[in-house]
């Protein structure tokens, strides 16, 4: 086809590639009617980039209703895995293994044993994005994915995943090509279009027909010369600006015109022999592309005949040969030559690819038989009993890809089509079994729902129902169902106490009981759980009842002899393989030292999930819950700078929902202490929209109220924080740890019945203390602050100190002892300041002005900081990992921060230690023990 205009959108392209270039993530949604020419425009603006960049492109071809699992990403996977070998391949994956995409590559090798379906795929998905950084830290990289209006829906996940993440990742072009026209209003790509196109990185663009000018200069090179103004005018009319049409119409010139562009796209088949006529209806049958071995198969031609049939379809442009695999040369060919043929013929045809497909598996790519052999059976519409064998055999080969939307699918095909055959070769109860578990590792829960329903309607010994009524429950709350807790004493109460699954289902209804939390029943369960398991010999399950059962007894106030009992379970998790359980213990464990307030520990903690997060390949998955708890325990240390730049990263790898919500707290916590409350602000409409739209408990809720009430009071709204905070008392929510800090913001204003509240709640460690007394403080007895500030001292909390020696200034003034204020002004000033809580030190230096204290001067600078050359203590930990050789990119990862911010942090401590390179920044770092 000749390549005419397009000059806006090739720059448009080329602007997103240099963006990519210089480092910045970029997305580019290019939509467009059949024919239009998406695939040229792509094909010449990478044309001049394949010397220097590298180029990886794949299709979804149109194959059944729901696309092949994971085709574009297999197919640039496989092309890059022949063009730089295996050891090169095995490089640019985490520690040189191939690890769960030995699923889509079997010549790597396929992982050993199976884990988590959610945790598998969320592997592939981390592996996939590492091999692209990797590539990207190399040369510059472009992604293209095509047709993706007939994606399945694996795929999309995927390249949902790689889209969100992109602005955390190393910056790499990525292209994604869709038919507009095929978008129809349920169509599934339409709202993940919408939703791609939200992202600040992503433009979208819709290429348009050629205008008159365009034609005429595409006519001139398709005829050789100028063409005349009657064939101009009728190609114009009849194509309307389509290129495609345009080609199509070119050969025409001189020759009686079809009368529909269908017989325009076919006419030239009608030129070529009958034979090779035959055989391209068989490639069309087939598919956009059909391997040679496997059209020997179907056609029952030898390679000499089927040469020398496809021969003249090659010749005449209508078939393309690429690396022994025939591809129409447009999709759309192939969708009218597919039509044209007669339904009995395409049964046949259908049928024959099925059986060859079983007979030789091999003829298909590696993991793919089973599934399309399962395609064409059913588009043959005939031989039930066989269509529902082949969809069984292809749910299994979509599972072991960890395509679990086409497992899905697959399983609902069998049921559909259960009753038709005499005598299935299962169970119709394993089957459903096996489809609820496939719905929720795909993610559609609703789905899951029904078929859980579904089987719930049968008759059912206790176990199998209670198992259902497990996974309900656990759906329910997935969906924001009520209902969710009550399913899961149910089927807790259900379960045989001999029953293998009663610890599992005893371990979710424990860990539910304890986020909502409901202590006493929480611990009952999580014992019951660990009972269970150590009786039925099931050592992951004992795992994760161990760790719920010390969690509870620590969140009871037993935390120092609970301690070596999450270590243990740590160590166990490790032994038996179990990344969940150990990723639960970690997180676990710096969740109760967090609220002990015991805040090193509680950081080191989370240090330690998020360094096992990534050695389970799981960083952007599981990393950000952890990120999330190593945040909260900075803020309380006052190390606002780190805290921030892990809750920024951790929100570029767009996580959950209701985690994103708890995220924009901490981040909305930290502004509004330093007096940006538009920013404040919107992260509380955020986090409000979130926990209002599905279920949320005391940690969620609780903790935004809090920020909440400060906002309000801030803004000078105390009607409506004194409304938050009685709205959280009549709740239901009774959790101490959230609590204390709502009551104690709410202690200045005139709430009904918080001192009655106050008066009942428990009071469990030191922070709740340090609460209870601030409370006790500004509730009528203000010669406490001192008294406050000592345990905020202790808990070795800047802010509330400061805010706590505010308040004993004011006190010491009112009674007249200057001495004792200035004293407690001046220490307050020095957190303000080291904090830059300005809304704080300016609230100090009123208070001073107005009382007329003088604020002592600061003191010298500390020798020991002078001989830190002014690091900060997040520069010390860059520069720790920096003397160890890490790039920056390692570095990011051990912090969890984007590489970017590592890279400001590297340039920040050369230039504090006068140095210019790594190598002499590390040599510094020694000599002046500064690691």
């Amino acid at each position: 086809m000749v390549f005419v205009g397009r000059d806006s959108e090739l720059a448009a392209l080329g602007e997103a590639y240099e963006h990519a270039r210089e480092g910045s993530p970029s997305t580019v949604l290019l939509g467009g009617e059949a024919g239009v020419g998406k695939t040229r425009l792509i094909a010449e603006f990478t044309a001049p980039l394949r010397e220097g960049a590298w180029l990886l492109w794949g299709d979804c071809p149109q194959v059944g209703e729901n696309g092949l699992a994971f085709a574009p990403f297999t197919a640039m996977l496989r092309r890059l895995l022949r063009e730089i070998g295996t050891d090169g391949f095995l490089r640019l994956l985490p520690r040189g293994e191939p690890g769960e995409l030995g699923r889509l590559l079997p010549l790597l090798g396929r992982p050993a044993g199976d884990d988590d379906p959610a945790l598998t795929q969320a592997r592939l998905f981390e592996e996939i994005l590492t091999v692209f950084e990797n590539l990207a830290e190399d040369r510059p990289l472009v992604i293209v994915a095509e047709d993706v209006h007939w994606s399945d829906r694996s795929s999309r996940e995927l390249l949902d995943f790689l889209i969100r993440n992109q602005q955390a990742a190393a910056a790499f072009l990525l292209v994604v090509t869709y038919r507009s026209d095929h978008l129809h209003r349920t169509h599934p790509l339409r709202p993940v279009l919408a939703e791609w196109d939200r992202r600040p990185w992503t433009s979208r663009m819709e290429l348009g027909r050629l205008g008159r000018g365009e034609v005429v200069r595409q006519l001139r090179g398709l005829l050789g010369g100028e063409p005349a103004p009657a064939v101009v005018e009728d190609v114009l009319r009849r194509s309307e600006g389509n290129p495609l049409f345009v080609e199509a119409l070119s050969a025409r010139v001189g020759a009686p015109v079809p009368a529909s562009i269908r017989d325009l796209l076919i006419a030239s088949l009608d030129r070529l022999p009958p034979e090779t006529r035959r055989v391209v209806q068989a490639v069309a049958v087939g598919g956009a592309r059909v391997g040679h071995a496997l059209l020997r198969a179907v056609t029952g031609l030898d390679d000499t005949c089927l040469t020398d049939a496809l021969s003249p379809a090659v010749s005449a442009n209508l078939l393309l040969i690429e690396e022994e695999v025939y591809a129409f040369r447009h999709a759309l060919i192939q969708e009218v030559l597919y039509d044209d043929v007669l339904p009995g013929e395409r049964g046949r045809l259908h049928v024959r690819y099925a059986e060859a497909l079983e007979a030789e598996p091999e003829l298909a790519p590696l993991g793919r038989a089973a599934y399309e052999s399962a395609l064409h059976w059913h588009a043959a519409k005939r031989h039930p009993a066989r269509t529902l064998a082949a969809a069984r055999r292809a749910a299994a080969e979509a599972a072991a890809s960890l395509a679990h939307a086409e497992q899905l699918h697959m399983l609902l095909r069998v049921l559909e089509l259960w009753d038709q055959v005499p005598d299935p070769a299962a169970s119709r109860a394993d089957v459903l079994d096996e489809a609820v578990r496939a719905a929720i590792a795909a993610g559609e829960n609703a789905t899951a729902v029904q078929l859980v329903e579904t089987a719930l309607s049968a008759e059912l010994d206790p176990a199998r129902a209670g198992w259902l009524i497990a996974h309900r429950g656990e759906l329910r709350h997935l969906l924001g169902m009520p209902g969710d807790l009550d399913d899961l004493r149910e089927a807790a109460r259900l379960t045989p106490r001999e029953h293998p699954a009663r610890a599992t289902v005893l371990n979710l209804l424990a860990n539910r009981l304890l986020t909502v939390p409901l202590e006493a029943e929480g611990r009952v369960a999580a014992r019951e759980a660990l009972e269970a398991a150590q009786a039925a010999g099931d050592a992951k399950a004992e795992v994760i009842a161990t760790v719920n059962l010390t969690y509870a007894l620590a969140r009871a106030g037993d935390l120092d002899a609970q301690l070596p009992h999450l270590i243990d379970a740590q160590a166990t998790a490790r032994r038996v393989g179990d990344q969940g359980a150990l990723l639960h213990a970690y997180r676990c464990e710096a969740d109760v030292l967090q609220g002990a307030g015991r805040y090193a520990e509680a950081a080191e903690a989370a240090r330690h999930g998020l360094t096992a997060a990534t050695r389970a390949g799981l960083a952007r998955t599981a990393g950000p819950i952890h990120a999330g708890n190593l945040a909260e325990a900075l803020i309380a240390l006052g190390r606002w700078e780190e805290a921030a730049e892990i809750v920024e990263h951790a929100l570029r790898v767009t996580p959950t929902p209701s985690l994103s919500a708890y995220l924009m707290v901490l981040a909305g916590t930290i502004a509004l202490a330093r007096g940006d409350l538009g920013a404040a602000e919107n992260a509380a409409a955020h986090a409000r929209e979130v926990f209002t739209r599905g279920t949320s408990y005391a940690q969620d809720h609780l903790l935004l109220v809090r920020m909440e009430v400060d906002l309000r009071k801030a803004q000078g709204r105390t009607a409506d924080a004194a409304r938050l905070v009685g709205e959280a008392l009549s709740s239901g929510r009774t959790s101490p740890r959230y609590l204390w800090p709502v009551i104690e913001a709410g202690a200045s204003l005139p709430v009904p019945g918080l001192p009655a509240a106050a008066a009942e709640l428990p009071v469990i460690g030191p922070v709740q203390e340090a609460h209870r007394l601030a409370c006790t403080a500004e509730t009528g007895q203000p010669d406490l602050w001192p008294r406050v500030a000592a345990a905020w001292t202790d808990l070795r909390q800047p802010y509330p100190r400061a805010l706590a020696l505010l308040r004993a200034a004011e006190h010491a003034a009112e009674a007249g002892d200057r001495s004792a204020a200035s004293s407690h002004l001046t220490d307050a000033a020095r957190d303000a300041d080291r904090l830059r809580a300005e809304p704080l030190r300016a609230r100090i230096e009123r208070l001073a002005r107005l009382a007329r204290i003088p604020l002592v001067a600061q003191g010298e600078t500390d020798p020991a900081e002078e001989r830190a050359f002014g690091l900060t203590p997040r520069e010390r930990d860059v520069l720790r990992l920096l003397a160890e050789g890490r790039t920056n990119r390692q570095i990011a990862e051990e912090l969890f921060i984007s590489v970017k911010t590592a890279g400001a942090h590297v340039s920040n401590i050369l230039a504090k230690l006068g140095v210019r390179s790594r190598v002499q920044a590390a040599t510094a770092a020694h000599r002046h023990q500064l690691i």
